[in-house]
C-alpha cells in the first residue's frame, strides 16, 4: 500500500486499489493526458462555434497544432510508458461511456454547450472571490473511479461582500495567554587595539577574548527520512506559508505553484511545526480581451480561438463579463466596459500580445504570472495560515522540506481566520572567507561559519544568543597542512563546532549537507545576495558539490547560470527559493541612513557588540592567509572567531534594524511575497496594494511593464529619479548665513499622500488623456461612476477615489497606533506597535511613488504632475502667509514640503512655540486632509546652500528648550570622501561657530585653531595614521577606470596584483603620500604601514582636505575672508572669478529650484508680463524670448541645425540684430517700473506675488538652462552657439567662449540684470500697507 492510501477514505482505498490492478499503477501525469484525449475526442460536434456559444472546449485533435518534442526526463519518461499500457487496457467505446456518464452527472452551467452568451452579461456579482475553474483531470478520475449511479455534486459556496479595503490592523491583544507557547524544535537557552601609526604592525599579536558563552553541542537534530516524513497525515490540515515559486510551464509540472512554509500539528495539546513544501496544480490564468465596437459575440470568440489554438493552448473557456479600467492604456473608455474573459490552464504559455487583432482592441492579463494571479484570488496578504483540504503526500518529492504535500486544485486553499500566534523560526547566519587561487583569477572558499538561531519570533524583537556554531576551514596547499590539534585547541578556547578539511571540495560538501539538515527558514548574511551566494553557487558547480541546492528548499538538479555582474541577480535569488534571505547589507542600505556599509562600521554606528571583546585585523574576504597562519593553530583560532564573530553581528545588526518583523509587516500591508520585500522591492509592494484593492472592485488592472533584460528593477528607479519629466517640488532660494536668532521649522504631515487625500487625486477621478499637458482637480461629479449615478447610489462611489481610500485607510490605522503608543506601557507591546507604525508610515509615503515612477505598472505621470504641483501652491502659499501674520517673520529656506523662518526671537521659547501654533492653526484651517506641524525648533543655524546647513536643534522645545542636538545636512563633513582629521577639524569649528556667545570673536577662533592644526599636521607626530585615511567606493572594476584622477582604482588594482579580493562596491581605504601624479600618491594603508620610508604628503592634505569645508563653513560669517585663512595654515588661497561665482550660483539655484523646470515659461508663469521692445530698425514692438528662439531654430531644421555660433537678440519682424547693451537698459527701465507700481499700490499680499512671479520670470528667462529636461543639443546650443556675452573689446561671445576669453571679460548683462532684481525680491516681503495703520 501507498503512504498516500492512508489519507482516503474506506471505499475510496477499495476502488483506488480496483483500478491500480486494472490501469497499473498510474500516476497523476497520465490521468491528465488522459483527460486530454478524452475530452478532445468528444468534441467533434463543437468545432463549429455558433451564436451565443460563451464556451469553447478543446477543438478536434487532427486540427491541433502538433507538439515539440521535450526533453525526456525521468517524470516523462515514465508517463510515457504508463501511458501505453492505459491505451492498451481500455477500448475507445469504454472510455466514451464513461465520457458521457460524467458529463450527464456533472452539468456546470459554463459547461453546458447549448448555453447563452447574454447570460454571462449579468451583473458579475455572482462571481465567488475565487474565479471558476475548467474540469480538471483529477476530478475526471475521481469520477470515473465512482461506481455509484448519482452524478457528482458540486458546491456552491456564497462569500460576503468585500469591503473596499481591508487595511485595519488584527485586533491586539495585550492580555495574557493562558497557555504559554510550546517550544518546537530543540529550544535552548543559554544566558549569555592599540592606534595605528607608521609602524609595522602584527595583525595576530594581540588576543581576543569571547565574552558570549558558545553551545558546546553538535547538530542535535537531523532531518527526518523522506521515507517516513510523510506518513500518517489526514487530508486536511494547517499550513503557515511564508515564500512561493512557480514553475514556468517550459519545466516539468508546469502551471504548478510551490508554497514553503510550516506544518501546524497538534497532538495532546502539544503544538509543533515541521518545514513544509505544498504543490498547488492546476491553476489558471486569466486574461481579459476589450472587443473592437461593432465586432459580434461569434466573431471574438473565433479570433481568440484562433489564436489560441495557433499558441496550442488546447484547453479554455470564454466568458463575457462587465469590469471597469480607470489606467492609462489608450483607447480604453474609463469605466465600466464589457470584456471578453479567457481562462486556461497555466500549464500553457500566456496569451500572446503582440501583432494586430482584428476584433480585438486589447489585451490585459496576458503576462500576468501564476503566483500573482494566486495571491490576488486567494487575498493571500503575506504570510499566514492557510487551511487545506483534500491533500496528501507527495510521492516523488522536489524539494528539501520534511514533508511535502500536493493539492490538485487551488480550491483546496483557503486562508485560515483562526487566531494563532505565528511559528518561531529557524534562522542560520552565513559568513565565508575567500580568497583568490594561485593563478589570482578565482575566488576560492577557505572557510566557513554557521551560527544558527532557534525559536526566533518573527513578529517582535528577536533574540541574539547563539543556539548552534558550525566552522569549517581547510588547508590552502600541500604544504601549509592544518595542525593536528586545531579542533581540539579551538575547543578548550570556547569555540565550539570547528572542523578542518583537505580540500575546498570536502569544506563545501560539508556545508551543504549541514544546510540540509539544519534546514533553516532565514538565512542572514552581510552582502549574501550580491557575493556570498554568487560565490557558493559557482563554487558548488565548479567542484559538482552534491545537495548543493540545500542553500533553498527546492530540490534543484541544474545549476543556475551566473549573472555576470547583472544587478538583477535572478538566478542566485531562484536557488534560495523557500528559505528567507535577509542581507544585511541591502536592509541597511533601505532602513538605516550611512556613509559606510561595512558590516564593522555598521556595527559600531548601531552600538552593538558581537562574541569578542576586540576587533581583530582579519576581514573576511579581504585578508589573504599565508602560510604561516595556517600552521599556527592560535593564529587559526583568531580567524575563526572573527568568521563567527561577523555571522553574528549580522544577526545583531539584524535585530537592531528590526528587518524582520519590519519585512513582515510591509508584506501583510501589501499582499505580495516576502522575500520580495527583503530584497527591497519597494515599487512592488505598492504595486500589490493597488492589485489587490482593485481587484475586490472588479477592476481590470495594468500589465505588467517591459524590463530590458540588463537592467533591473531597482536600476531603473534610480534612473527615473535621475530623468524625471515633470516639475518636481519647490525648493525655495536660501537666504545664506549665521542666525543667531530662533529659527522656526514648519513641515507638511505626509504631504503627498495628504494631497491625494484633499483633492481625490486618483485614477478613477482625473480626466485625462494622451493629449492632455495639466491635470485638473476633479469636479464634485466625477466622484462617481456612471453606474452608481443611475442607481442612485450616494457619491463618491465605491468605484472612485480607489487610491485616496486607501491611503486614508492606512493614515488612520497608524494614527490609532500611535494613540494605543501614549499609553502602552508593556515594552514588548510597544516594540511590536512600533514597528507596525513605521510598516504603515513607509507604505503611505511609497503611493506617490507608483504614479512618478516611469516604469511602474501604475504609473500615470498627470497624476504624478498634479500632485506636485498642488504641493508647491501649499507651500507657496504658506509661505506669502507668514509676512501676514507678522512683518518681523521672514523664510529664510523652503524644500518640497517644509519652511524655515527666522523668528527674530533670542530667548524666549515659549512665544516662538505660540508664534509656530499659530502659523500652524492658520495654514491647517485652508485643508482638511493636509495638514502643517511644528518639526523643530534651531537655536542656531548655518544656512550655506540649498540642502546644506547645520542647526542646534531644541531637543525640548516643547517645554523649556534648555537640551540641544547638532543637526547637519549635506555638509563635507558627513561624507567618506574625507578623511577623519578633515572631519574632526570642521566638527571642532561649526561646533563654535553654533556655539558662540553674544559678542565673541569667532573668526579668532577659527584662525588659531587652524594654524595649531596645521602646525601639527607638519610636525608629523601628532595625528596618527588613521586620520588620513580617505575611503572611497568602487562603482565599477578597477581596470575599467580611465585616468589618473581616481586613486581609489589604482589602489585597488594593487590590491588585486596582491590576491586580495575587491569587488564593486568595496570600499577602499587610502592615503596620499609624497610622489608626482595623484594616483601615483595613493597607498593602501597596509602599504604604508609596512613599506618604511613612505611620507604622507601634509601639503596636499592642507591644501585639499583641510582647507576647502572649513573655507565653506565660515565664507557667510561677517567679516571672514579666504586670505586671511589662507594665511593662518599657509595655504595658497584659491581666489574665484565672478565668473566661476556666477557659475556655481547657476548651478545651486536651477539645479533643485522647480520654478523653473517647465519647458514652457508662458505656463509657468501665465501671469507674467512677457518681454516686449521696440526694434531700433523697423519699429515694431517684438518679444524677447531665447528660449522660444532656440527650441523654433531646432524644431523647424533638425537636420540643418547651426554649427557656428550665431547671435541669440534679432527682431522676429525684420530680422535686425539687437544689442545686449539695450536690450538690458530696456529691461532696467521695466523692471523699475515694476517697483515703482509695487510702492504705489501699498505693497499688499497681491503685489507681493505678482512682484516675485514677474522677477522670477525674468531670472528663468535668461538662465541656462531654464528647463532641465531640455535636450542635450539645446542646452549644447544656449552654451556653445548662442553668441550672449559682450566682452570689453565690445564682441560678443559665447558662454563657453566666455570662459576662456578671461582677458575680455565677457558678461551675459541681460542674466546679470534679471539675476540683480530677482535678488531684490527679499526686500519686497514686508506689507508696506500695514506699517503705518496705527499712526
Amino acid at each position: 500500500m501507498e503512504p498516500w492510501e492512508s489519507c482516503r477514505t474506506k471505499d475510496q482505498k477499495r476502488e483506488t486499489a480496483a483500478m491500480v490492478s486494472l490501469f497499473s499503477e498510474t500516476e497523476e501525469e497520465q490521468w491528465q493526458r488522459l483527460k486530454e484525449e478524452a475530452m478532445i475526442d468528444s468534441d467533434e460536434d463543437d468545432a463549429n462555434i455558433t451564436d451565443g456559444r460563451a464556451l469553447v472546449l478543446p477543438q478536434d485533435a487532427r486540427k491541433r497544432k502538433p507538439k515539440k518534442s521535450k526533453k525526456s526526463t525521468v517524470f516523462s519518461k515514465a508517463a510515457h510508458i504508463q501511458q501505453k499500457k492505459l491505451t492498451q487496457s481500455i477500448s475507445t467505446s469504454d472510455m466514451e461511456n464513461l465520457l458521457k456518464k460524467y458529463r450527464g452527472a456533472v452539468a456546470d452551467e459554463e459547461d453546458e454547450i447549448g448555453i447563452d452568451v447574454t447570460k454571462f452579461l449579468q451583473d458579475d456579482a455572482l462571481e465567488s472571490g475565487e474565479e471558476e475553474e475548467g474540469v480538471t483531470a483529477d476530478e475526471l478520475i475521481s469520477s470515473l473511479l465512482t461506481t455509484k449511479n448519482t452524478g457528482a455534486s458540486k458546491s456552491v459556496e456564497t462569500t460576503p461582500s468585500v469591503p473596499l479595503v481591508s487595511l485595519n490592523d488584527e485586533i491586539f491583544s495585550y492580555e495574557k495567554k493562558s497557555v504559554a507557547r510550546q517550544a518546537v524544535v530543540n529550544k535552548k537557552q543559554n544566558g549569555h587595539g592599540s592606534e595605528a601609526n607608521y609602524v609595522v604592525k602584527d595583525p595576530f599579536s594581540g588576543d581576543l577574548n569571547i565574552v558570549t558563552e558558545l553551545p558546546t553541542q553538535a547538530l542535535s537534530k537531523l532531518k527526518q527520512s523522506s521515507d517516513n516524513a510523510n506518513k500518517g497525515y489526514p487530508s486536511s490540515g494547517v499550513f503557515y506559508w511564508f515564500d512561493a515559486k512557480e514553475q514556468p510551464h517550459t519545466l516539468s509540472e508546469p502551471g504548478t505553484i510551490f508554497l514553503f512554509g510550516k506544518f501546524y500539528e497538534k497532538k495532546r495539546e502539544k503544538v509543533s511545526f515541521s518545514s513544509c513544501c505544498v504543490r498547488v496544480k492546476n491553476v489558471y490564468r486569466c486574461t481579459f480581451l476589450l472587443p473592437r465596437e461593432g465586432s459580434s459575440d461569434t466573431e471574438i470568440i473565433k479570433e481568440i480561438n484562433d489564436v489560441c489554438q495557433k499558441h496550442g493552448i488546447g484547453e479554455r473557456r470564454i466568458r463575457f463579463v462587465e469590469r471597469y479600467y480607470a489606467f492609462e492604456e489608450p483607447g480604453i473608455r474609463r469605466e465600466k466596459n464589457r470584456w471578453a474573459k479567457l481562462r486556461f490552464p497555466g500549464k500553457y504559455p500566456g496569451f500572446p500580445i503582440m501583432g494586430e487583432f482584428k476584433h480585438i482592441r486589447a489585451v490585459m492579463g496576458a503576462s500576468r504570472s501564476l503566483i500573482e494571479l494566486f495571491l490576488i484570488k486567494k487575498k493571500l496578504m503575506g504570510p499566514s495560515y492557510l487551511s487545506m483540504e483534500n491533500f496528501f503526500p507527495a510521492t516523488e518529492r522536489l524539494s528539501h522540506c520534511e514533508l511535502e504535500f500536493v493539492v490538485d486544485s487551488p480550491k483546496n486553499i483557503k486562508v485560515d481566520d483562526t487566531a494563532r500566534p505565528s511559528p518561531l523560526f529557524t534562522l542560520a547566519s552565513i559568513q565565508l572567507h575567500t580568497q583568490l587561487d594561485s593563478k589570482g583569477v578565482t575566488n576560492e572558499v577557505v572557510a566557513a561559519s554557521i551560527a544558527v538561531y532557534r525559536d526566533v519570533n518573527i513578529d517582535s524583537g528577536m533574540k541574539t544568543e547563539v543556539s548552534e556554531c558550525f566552522t569549517g576551514i581547510r588547508q590552502i596547499s600541500s604544504v601549509a597542512a592544518l595542525p593536528l590539534n586545531l579542533e581540539a585547541y579551538c575547543q578548550s578556547k570556547g569555540l565550539p563546532g570547528v572542523k578542518n578539511f583537505g580540500n575546498e571540495r570536502a569544506l563545501l560538501t560539508w556545508m551543504a549537507s549541514t544546510l540540509g539538515n539544519l534546514d533553516p527558514d532565514i538565512v542572514v548574511g552581510h552582502n549574501f545576495i550580491g557575493y556570498t551566494i554568487d560565490i557558493l553557487l559557482n563554487r558548488y558547480h565548479e567542484l559538482n558539490i552534491p545537495r548543493w541546492s540545500t542553500i533553498g528548499r527546492l530540490d534543484i538538479k541544474r545549476f543556475p547560470r551566473s549573472q555576470n555582474g547583472n544587478s538583477n541577480l535572478s538566478n542566485e535569488k531562484e536557488a534560495c527559493i523557500g528559505r528567507l534571505v535577509v542581507d544585511t547589507y541591502l536592509l541597511s542600505r533601505e532602513y538605516y541612513k550611512s556613509t559606510n556599509y561595512k558590516l564593522e562600521s555598521l556595527a559600531t554606528q548601531m552600538g552593538v557588540a558581537g562574541i569578542t571583546d576586540g576587533r581583530g585585523s582579519f576581514e573576511p574576504g579581504l585578508t589573504v592567509l599565508g602560510n604561516d597562519i595556517m600552521k599556527s593553530s592560535k593564529d587559526l583560532f583568531h580567524v575563526l572567531l572573527q568568521l563567527l564573530n561577523c555571522a553574528v553581528l549580522s544577526v545583531r545588526v539584524v535585530a537592531f534594524l528590526d528587518a524582520i518583523p519590519l519585512t513582515k509587516r510591509l508584506t501583510t500591508l501589501a499582499g505580495n511575497l516576502w522575500s520580495r520585500t527583503l530584497y527591497g522591492a519597494r515599487s512592488e509592494r505598492i504595486e500589490y496594494l493597488l492589485l489587490h484593492a482593485f481587484h475586490d472592485l472588479k477592476f481590470v488592472t495594468p500589465d505588467k511593464k517591459r524590463f530590458d533584460g540588463k537592467r533591473g528593477r531597482q536600476d531603473l528607479e534610480d534612473e527615473t529619479k535621475r530623468k524625471t519629466k515633470y516639475q518636481g517640488g519647490m525648493v525655495l532660494e536660501p537666504k545664506s548665513g549665521l542666525y543667531s536668532d530662533y529659527i522656526l521649522l514648519l513641515d507638511f504631515n505626509s504631504l503627498y499622500p495628504s494631497l491625494i487625500q484633499e483633492f481625490n487625486i486618483c485614477y478613477t477621478t482625473i480626466e485625462r488623456d494622451e493629449n492632455t499637458v495639466s491635470a485638473e482637480i476633479p469636479p464634485p461629479e466625477r466622484l462617481i461612476c456612471t453606474s452608481c449615478a443611475a442607481a442612485g447610489l450616494p457619491s463618491p462611489c465605491s468605484h472612485k477615489c480607489v487610491l485616496p481610500k486607501v491611503i486614508r485607510g492606512l493614515v488612520e490605522s497608524r494614527r490609532e497606533i500611535k494613540r494605543l503608543m501614549k499609553t502602552e506601557k508593556d515594552p514588548n507591546n510597544l516594540a511590536t506597535l512600533e514597528i507596525r507604525q513605521r510598516s504603515l508610515k513607509l507604505t503611505a509615503n511609497s503611493m506617490y511613488g507608483c504614479l512618478g515612477f516611469e516604469h511602474s505598472r501604475f504609473y500615470a505621470q498627470p497624476l504624478a504632475e498634479l500632485v506636485t504641483r498642488q504641493g508647491r501652491i501649499a507651500l507657496q502659499n504658506t509661505v506669502e502667509l507668514i509676512p501676514q501674520i507678522s512683518p518681523l517673520l521672514r523664510v529664510i529656506y523652503g524644500d518640497t514640503d517644509s519652511v524655515m523662518i527666522q523668528t527674530g526671537i533670542k530667548d524666549d521659547i515659549r512665544k516662538v512655540r505660540e508664534l509656530g501654533f499659530e502659523i500652524k492653526n492658520k495654514v491647517n484651517q485652508r485643508y482638511q486632509s493636509l495638514e502643517l506641524d511644528i518639526d523643530g525648533v534651531f537655536r542656531a543655524m548655518l544656512l550655506l546652500k540649498k540642502k546644506k546647513y547645520a542647526a542646534l536643534s531644541v531637543v525640548d522645545w516643547q517645554n523649556d528648550g534648555k537640551t540641544y542636538k547638532k543637526e547637519v545636512k549635506g555638509l563635507d563633513m558627513v561624507r567618506r570622501d574625507w578623511c577623519p582629521l578633515s572631519q574632526k577639524v570642521s566638527e571642532a569649528v561649526l561646533s563654535r561657530v553654533l556655539n558662540a556667545e553674544a559678542g565673541e570673536d569667532i573668526l579668532d577662533y577659527v584662525m588659531t585653531h587652524m594654524k595649531t592644526v596645521s602646525d601639527h599636521v607638519r610636525a608629523g607626530n601628532y595625528y596618527g595614521l588613521e586620520d588620513f585615511v580617505i575611503s572611497k567606493s568602487l562603482t565599477k572594476e578597477p581596470e575599467s577606470y580611465r585616468g589618473t584622477a581616481f586613486p581609489h582604482a589604482a589602489v585597488a588594482l594593487r590590491m588585486k596584483q596582491r590576491k586580495e579580493n575587491v569587488r564593486v562596491g568595496d570600499l577602499i581605504p587610502y592615503v596620499i603620500c609624497e610622489g608626482e601624479h595623484l594616483n601615483d600618491k595613493a597607498y593602501h594603508v597596509d602599504e604604508v604601514r609596512r613599506t618604511k620610508g613612505i611620507r604622507i604628503d601634509v601639503e596636499w592634505y592642507l591644501s585639499s582636505q583641510l582647507y576647502p569645508p572649513v573655507m565653506r563653513l565660515c565664507e557667510h560669517i561677517q567679516g571672514f575672508s579666504p586670505e586671511q585663512l589662507s594665511e593662518a595654515m599657509g595655504v595658497a588661497c584659491h581666489v574665484r572669478t565672478e565668473r566661476e561665482i556666477q557659475e556655481t550660483l547657476i548651478v545651486d539655484d536651477f539645479s533643485h529650484c522647480s520654478l523653473f523646470k517647465s519647458r514652457d515659461l508662458s505656463e509657468c508663469f501665465p501671469t507674467a508680463v512677457p518681454l516686449q521692445v521696440q526694434c531700433t530698425r523697423c519699429h515694431q514692438v517684438v518679444p524677447i524670448d531665447p528660449h522660444k528662439y532656440i527650441n523654433d531654430m531646432f524644431s523647424a531644421s533638425k537636420t540643418s541645425f547651426p554649427n557656428e555660433p550665431f547671435e541669440l537678440y534679432n527682431c522676429v519682424n525684420c530680422g535686425q540684430s539687437l544689442s545686449v547693451t539695450y536690450l538690458a537698459n530696456c529691461l532696467t527701465q521695466m523692471c523699475h517700473k515694476i517697483i515703482q507700481q509695487f510702492y504705489i499700490s501699498g505693497g499688499n499680499a497681491a503685489a507681493v506675488r505678482a512682484v516675485r512671479a514677474q522677477f522670477t520670470y525674468f531670472r528663468a528667462l535668461f538662465d541656462v538652462p531654464h528647463a532641465p529636461g531640455c535636450s542635450p543639443a539645446i542646452k549644447a546650443a544656449h552654451r556653445n552657439l548662442a553668441l550672449r556675452c559682450l566682452g570689453t573689446d565690445q564682441k560678443l561671445y559665447t558662454l563657453s567662449g566666455a570662459a576662456r576669453a578671461v582677458d575680455v571679460e565677457p558678461v551675459d548683462h541681460l542674466f546679470f540684470c534679471a539675476d540683480s532684481f530677482y535678488r531684490r525680491m527679499d526686500h519686497l516681503f514686508l506689507n508696506v500697507g500695514n506699517l503705518f495703520v496705527s499712526i
